[in-house]
């Protein structure tokens, strides 16, 4: 049981991360004028919505061994691909990135991915079906991120490999921060949600004791109501 719910958090996540990209992807899609372009951008978004799918059922396979209460922190909501920010609000890359930005995103995202596709599959084995098909995942993000490095190159001849490297690295902090984010969020929560239900308490207690018939001022002299009347 500890292991499945260790287990949990880490397919929730990938699963959220695999669905974000194939929706960026399918933006990308419907934005371009170019016709092999938009090939492209479908197909990548086929293949992480394959992902996502994935994803999600082997998070309800572990799900089901998981206590109820424990599934339903796993539980799977569309918002939470913004509240987690895996989508900005804002509007999706395409809309709000330089295309050049946008083209060296998804060449160092499809590689972070492979990286830790890389730790799931040591977690389930090589050997066992979910392994397979990881393994098939990390190849489909590998291809993904050779496609996206050569489309940068031959259309951004002036800049080197190593610069690719810089986004690389950048998109790895924006990572990180995202999780050490969540991770505060839910510390606060922990901290904060006591003091929630204490006030609730208190304010139930408060209004089990107020006297409703003072509320009722049909035939009522308002003059003669005592001066310490909630009125």
């Amino acid at each position: 049981m500890k292991k499945i719910q260790s287990e949990l958090p880490i397919f929730f996540e990938t699963a959220h991360a695999e669905l974000a990209s194939a929706l960026e992807m399918l933006a990308a899609c419907k934005g371009t004028y170019s016709p092999k372009q938009a090939f492209g951008y479908f197909m990548h978004a086929k293949d992480e919505y394959n992902h996502a799918r994935s994803f999600f059922k082997m998070l309800s396979k572990r799900g089901k061994k998981a206590s109820i209460k424990k599934a339903r922190d796993f539980r799977f909501t569309p918002p939470s691909l913004i509240t987690k920010g895996y989508i900005s609000n804002k509007g999706f890359l395409i809309d709000t990135m330089k295309f050049k930005d946008f083209i060296a995103f998804v060449y160092t995202n499809e590689l972070l991915a492979k990286s830790s596709f890389e730790n799931i599959l040591i977690l389930v084995g090589h050997g066992t079906e979910e392994g397979k098909t990881i393994t098939k995942i990390m190849a489909d993000e590998l291809r993904h991120h050779g496609m996206a490095k050569k489309f940068f190159l031959n259309h951004y001849p002036a800049l080197q490999p190593w610069q690719l490297m810089i986004y690389r690295l950048r998109e790895t902090i924006h990572n990180k921060g995202r999780k050490l984010y969540d991770a505060n969020i839910k510390i606060l929560d922990r901290l904060l949600t006591p003091i929630y239900k204490s006030m609730a308490y208190l304010a139930g207690t408060m209004a089990r004791k107020l006297n409703l018939n003072e509320f009722k001022r049909k035939g009522k002299n308002l003059m003669n109501i005592s001066s310490n009347s909630i009125l």
